[in-house]
């Protein structure tokens, strides 16, 4: 790559963490303009993942949901997120109700 050729890239990286297993992170090069779904394509990640054709996906940057069409800037990192499984304040009450009935439980001494 000369240059001017290394001038026009973009570095980005991809990452996905499966239910089960190690996480997965990749960087890969693009052409200016490249989009999230170019660096999906060229980075492996769907092939390497199979389960992720059938989940329902979600792609985000910098903590902010993103389109496949999305340009990509320099330094960014797609991050695939799965859907919640339970509503977070669900399961944080949960976990209090656990919590405190393991708490009235104990014997006082």
């Amino acid at each position: 790559m000369g240059r001017a050729e290394a001038a026009k890239a973009v570095r980005v990286a991809v990452f996905y963490a499966a239910e089960t297993g190690a996480a997965d992170l990749r960087e890969v090069a693009l052409p200016a303009g490249a989009t999230v779904a170019q660096a999906l394509q060229l980075s492996g990640m769907l092939a390497a993942h199979p389960e992720l054709a059938t989940l329902d996906i979600g792609y985000g940057i910098d903590g902010r949901r993103v389109a496949l069409q999305r340009v990509l800037q320099d330094g960014d990192r797609i991050d695939l997120c799965r859907a919640l499984q339970v509503d977070p304040m669900t399961a944080r009450r949960l976990r209090a109700a656990a919590a405190k009935k393991a708490a009235i439980s104990k014997p006082r001494r």
